[in-house]
């Protein structure tokens, strides 16, 4: 999926859930995103995608990150999964 598309749904996420306060999300990159899902705890609130290219993961995060996102680190490899959740205090279902 073209970065654009990634940042129009997230955004779309991210107001529709918490109004905007992108600080209550977690943002990072991965070659798989089931391992990571597990890794974090298979949190309810959880979104990813399989972006076209690396670069695009990459793009995805760094825009996010720069309106208040919690980045998660950087990926290894070439990540091609972008993926989201919510991480305020306590979690929540949507």
């Amino acid at each position: 999926m073209k970065a654009s598309k990634i940042i129009s749904e997230i955004e779309e996420i991210v107001v529709s859930q918490t109004g905007g306060v992108y600080s209550k999300w977690r943002i990072g990159i991965a070659n798989d995103a089931d391992d990571s899902e597990n890794e974090h705890g298979n949190p309810d609130s959880w979104h990813d995608w399989d972006t076209d290219t690396p670069e695009d993961a990459e793009k995805v995060e760094a825009y996010f990150v720069d309106k208040g996102m919690r980045s998660e680190g950087p990926g290894f490899g070439d990540p091609d999964f972008v993926y989201i959740f919510y991480s305020g205090s306590p979690q929540e279902t949507f």
